[in-house]
């Protein structure tokens, strides 16, 4: 049974979901109705189900449970790391509810395998809630920075499987290290932003816990159970989650942009609501460091990418304006 044939195939996903809960305790049971597909992520296929036996799910009885499988259709998808970082979310999702963390999370159930016995998958329990992408308004920013904050002030030593920066500072060079010095010779405007970065490192605060994905899509908004203004917010998709610079978290969600969904000012809005509700001690300068380290990954992507017959996107001249922008308004 191959994959493809899987994905293919909802009779296959049942006998892989079924397969796999089986070998876990308390999950002896049958998936009940359809499989429903779920949006596609960059890296995954996801598909939702429930059982026919429900007692097992308590409380996830009613939003069900998430099946979520390696998706490597693209060569950029490919290699050892879209698994590895798999593996560390399923340990991060237990890591969050042994640690107590304050706001919702998926609950990790177990890992999916292959007939060769490799992981290909995870099963973990629905968040229920819609997703903050479709409002564009302050009230946004502030649920983002209140999930920030609870993020990074959680215990680094539980989670010690992550990568992680031995401070704020040297997250910022093992960005900058990432990147091609070629790039520095074909775009002079980089070098210039490179050196501006090197002399605006951070000095204060540790590295944290962060999501590393902080996105409106991954925060999803429980509208049946929250009564108070301010929405209760669930956080999913925890595959990219280290240790590193609290800043990196905001940088994200930003991305060098003047508004951010629909905010304008977006970015300073986002640190003093950040501030505000527990943050780490940061401040705009180190966001902005890691909104130019962004832009100059996809500077460097899009120059890889065009030097191909068949390129596709926004070509370097984009980014190369972007960054500039970016770095007159930074600098000013």
């Amino acid at each position: 049974m191959t994959r493809r044939r899987r994905r293919d195939n909802y009779g296959d996903l049942r006998h892989l979901i079924q397969r796999s809960l089986h070998a876990r305790s308390g999950f002896a049971t049958s998936v009940e109705g359809k499989i429903e597909r779920m949006p596609r992520g960059l890296w995954h296929e996801n598909y939702q189900f429930w059982f026919q036996d429900r007692s097992p799910s308590g409380a996830h009885a009613e939003y069900g449970y998430i099946l979520r499988l390696l998706e490597q259709r693209h060569d950029w998808q490919a290699g050892p790391e879209p698994r590895e970082r798999l593996l560390r979310e399923g340990q991060t999702l237990q890591a969050l509810k042994r640690a107590g963390f304050p706001q919702a999370t998926p609950e990790f159930i177990c890992f999916v395998v292959n007939d060769e016995s490799q992981v290909i998958g995870m099963i973990e329990t629905a968040v229920p809630g819609s997703s903050l992408d479709a409002f564009k308004n302050q009230s946004t920013l502030r649920s983002i920075a209140r999930a920030a904050a609870n993020v990074h002030q959680m215990a680094v030593g539980e989670f010690r499987h992550l990568p992680s920066s031995v401070d704020r500072a040297q997250h910022v060079k093992a960005r900058l290290a990432d990147l091609d010095g070629a790039l520095f010779v074909e775009f002079p405007s980089a070098k210039e932003i490179r050196e501006w970065i090197q002399g605006h490192l951070p000095s204060c605060g540790g590295t944290c816990l962060l999501h590393g994905d902080l996105l409106p899509q991954n925060l999803l908004w429980n509208w049946e159970e929250s009564s108070r203004e301010e929405p209760l917010v669930g956080i999913v998709d925890w595959e990219m989650a280290c240790i590193g610079d609290p800043a990196y978290d905001l940088a994200i969600v930003s991305r060098g942009n003047r508004n951010i969904h629909g905010v304008k000012q977006g970015v300073e809005i986002l640190v003093e609501e950040y501030l505000t509700l527990g943050g780490q001690p940061i401040e705009l300068t180190d966001v902005r460091v890691h909104e130019l380290l962004l832009v100059l990954h996809w500077l460097e992507e899009s120059w890889r990418e065009h030097q191909k017959p068949d390129a596709s996107g926004h070509g370097p001249d984009f980014y190369e304006n972007q960054l500039r922008s970016l770095y007159r308004r930074t600098a000013r």
